[in-house]
């Protein structure tokens, strides 16, 4: 994957401090909004599930918020959770740093700070990364799956989130919402 990024990683590193999220987008650093407390809700049973679907398929691996991917675009982004095929590993090794490849499943959790420009630019270089979308959105209780080479997908609190490409992957969306 050829890249355009123009800034090197200890510069990215330096240019936030611990308690912040930044992501380095269209050649700037751009510093992420705090989460809300039902986005970290959220967050935490997202995390759970697919920490149990990884144990029980193992070619899958899952990251939390902190992991770094770099984007067809050069962009660096930090989903609130990936997950990826163990074969985009080079070499079978996980990076020390960033990943230069993108994850097959980025899931985002909508906050009240984020901007339509915001997601929009986040969505396009996920769709031009060809990485399958899942958005949670707390408030209405439901989810987008946005896939790469297909009609966008709705799915609702009383149904179960299943992902194409992803086996045996069946998530009651409720389990989200629980708080």
């Amino acid at each position: 994957m050829a890249t355009k990024t123009t800034i090197s990683w200890e510069d990215f590193l330096a240019g936030g401090s611990e308690e912040q999220r930044w992501e380095w987008v269209d050649g700037e650093i751009t510093v992420m909004s705090p989460a809300s407390f039902r986005h970290e809700i959220v967050l935490w049973h997202l995390i759970e599930y697919l920490a149990k679907y990884c144990a029980s398929h193992p070619d899958w691996i899952c990251v939390p918020s902190n992991a770094v991917f770099t984007m067809s675009s050069g962009n660096w982004r930090l989903p609130d959770v990936s997950m990826f095929h163990k074969g985009r590993l080079p070499n079978g090794v996980i990076p020390e740093t960033r990943a230069e490849f993108t994850r097959d499943v980025a899931f985002e959790i909508l906050s009240p700070g984020n901007s339509p420009s915001y997601i929009q630019r986040k969505r396009r270089d996920y769709r031009e990364s060809e990485v399958l979308q899942v958005w949670i959105d707390p408030q209405k209780r439901f989810i987008e799956l946005i896939y790469p080479d297909r009609a966008l997908e709705f799915v609702l609190e009383n149904e179960v989130l299943m992902v194409a490409g992803v086996p045996e992957f069946n998530l009651p969306v409720k389990n989200f919402f629980a708080f």
